[in-house]
């Protein structure tokens, strides 16, 4: 028998919150609508990151460009109260007319735009540049930081002209060896910086037993160097790539793609490799953490202007969304986009980041956590309304009876999540997966087993309750349609399909998951009867 001892510290952390880097915010004129309601919004309702990244804040960003990314917003961020965090895709080039004031003015004025027009209000910091870049020289500001106080000191004088409480974010260098960026910040930049910003990708080939224990060790001396000046640490972006990447043959496109896509054996592994990251976040004191991606870049395109709509939306999509140079086929997201295919299937680690994303929020308080199996992992918050969710991480190649001594009230059973590496709990319509189990903790005392190589979640966040009926389900044309839902915990519908009238609904028939009010038969699809369930943003139907 393993134990874990989850106990209430002297200090507990207030955390911050896991979630993604959300490039779809800026993408949507690329989309379809199928596209957009039955993978993109409707993964993102069912995750709800309370903390994001998004390529935005443009100097040149264009009204137009800007209104599509508050209706986004409105869509999405507003819904899940996400803190948000921005950063243009790059900086432009800094020739002899650079003019900074100008510069930052133009950022300001259109942040204001965002915030005080379009009731962005959710928009909390802002970096100059997205990893130090500027033009086509990648981390160009890394080899002049003191051009980079200069860019942040005009920012930071910009904002407050026009009114806007928004704390800049440095220095969002990539890299453990830009960890040591954290304290050139501390010594030249504290007056000009609210939170210190680093990103790590983790590579596949250098993980080994101390993965764990290396990135603690990594968090932790950030966390205490922000520390000392009364400041939190970010992890700006996250993830697992490789050192051996897809050979492209010298084709134009640069390949960027999560260490699962080019080892798509290990994809189950890895993503247990990824909840150590979360771990290792929540446990050390890092105030959020946002994976990169919610969803794949769409394949490279040609980057050109025209005359209507749609072609000017998306000549905006390359401006604004982080479609800079080199131009890349970017494979990182927890489901995929390739339209050419039609390939819409969720990647193995939605399954495990999408929980750690929905059950460690933001305005939770860490627990300190104590296991005594060098196997094990855990980390535990209370959420703000006094919910608990904790996480279990066995890397082992053996199941273990575990043990967890918990210090808490949790008033209610737990429910039960599983993750199992070699039995990755896939779903065609990327539904994460369903409750398990309930578990009772008696004296605050309970038992799981964990299997081998294995993530288990644990929560008192939810409420056991019946979504209300989905009324008027109808054909119309090549379409079933129904009246909207007015359940306040609504998150999405669920639609199934069959021959026999008093079918029940199970995963065998359903036909898909959406946020829409409606969804095209296809020919593969096309049944006599019909049945639609609202799922609630706890997974009841």
């Amino acid at each position: 028998m393993s134990n874990i001892k989850i106990r209430k510290d002297l200090r507990r952390w207030l955390f911050g919150g896991l979630g993604f880097h959300n490039s779809e915010a800026t993408m949507t004129p690329m989309m379809s609508d199928k596209f957009l309601n039955e993978r993109v919004l409707k993964c993102f309702g069912e995750t709800s990151p309370t903390f994001s990244r998004v390529f935005a804040g443009y100097f040149d960003w264009t009204r137009e460009a800007m209104d599509r990314f508050a209706d986004y917003y409105d869509k999405t961020f507003r819904k899940s109260g996400t803190l948000l965090y921005l950063v243009p895709g790059r900086m432009p080039m800094i020739t002899d007319d650079f003019n900074l004031v100008d510069y930052c003015e133009k950022v300001a004025t259109n942040l204001e735009y965002l915030i005080k027009e379009r009731k962005c209000t959710k928009v909390r910091y802002y970096c100059a540049t997205n990893e130090l870049s500027v033009g086509n020289t990648y981390a160009y500001l890394a080899q002049h930081l003191d051009l980079f106080k200069e860019i942040h000191t005009e920012l930071q004088k910009a904002f407050i002209r026009h009114g806007l409480d928004i704390g800049l974010m440095a220095t969002d260098a990539s890299g453990v060896q830009c960890f040591s960026h954290n304290q050139w910040v501390k010594d030249n930049m504290d007056e000009q910086t609210e939170v210190y910003c680093t990103h790590l990708y983790s590579i596949r080939e250098d993980i080994d037993e101390n993965f764990y224990d290396n990135l603690v060790k990594l968090f932790s001396e950030a966390v205490e160097i922000a520390q000392t000046k009364e400041k939190r640490f970010c992890l700006g972006e996250f993830g697992i790539t490789s050192r051996t990447r897809y050979n492209n043959k010298g084709l134009a496109m640069r390949n960027d793609m999560c260490a699962a896509e080019n080892f798509p054996e290990e994809a189950g592994v890895l993503s247990v490799k990824l909840s150590e990251m979360c771990a290792a976040i929540i446990n050390t004191g890092v105030f959020s953490g946002a994976y990169w991606s919610l969803v794949d870049y769409p394949d490279p395109f040609i980057r050109e202007d025209g005359d209507s709509d749609e072609e000017k939306a998306i000549y905006d999509v390359a401006r604004f969304s982080g479609h800079g140079l080199p131009i890349r086929y970017n494979k990182n997201g927890l489901f995929r986009w390739c339209d050419d295919e039609q390939d819409y299937s969720s990647r193995a680690m939605l399954y495990t980041i999408g929980y750690m994303v929905k059950l460690f929020r933001k305005g939770s308080r860490t627990f300190a956590v104590e296991c005594d199996d060098k196997n094990l992992r855990a980390c535990a918050v209370t959420n703000p309304d006094g919910s608990f969710s904790c996480a279990v991480i066995n890397i082992g190649n053996e199941a273990t009876r575990v043990s967890l001594e918990i210090q808490h009230n949790l008033g209610k059973p737990m429910r039960k999540y599983d993750f199992e590496a070699d039995n990755v709990p896939f779903n065609k319509f990327c539904d994460l997966q369903p409750f398990s189990a309930l578990v009772e903790a008696k004296d605050g005392r309970c038992e799981i087993e964990a299997p081998p190589m294995s993530v288990t979640f644990l929560t008192t966040d939810y409420v056991d309750r019946k979504p209300s009926e989905i009324k008027n389900v109808r054909t119309e044309g090549d379409f079933v349609k129904w009246d909207s839902c007015e359940d306040a915990e609504h998150c999405y519908y669920r639609v199934y399909a069959s021959d026999k009238k008093d079918f029940i609904p199970s995963y065998e028939n359903q036909i898909c998951s959406t946020v829409a009010l409606y969804t095209e038969i296809s020919q593969e699809n096309a049944k006599k009867y019909y049945k639609v369930e609202s799922v609630d943003k706890y997974g009841n139907r």
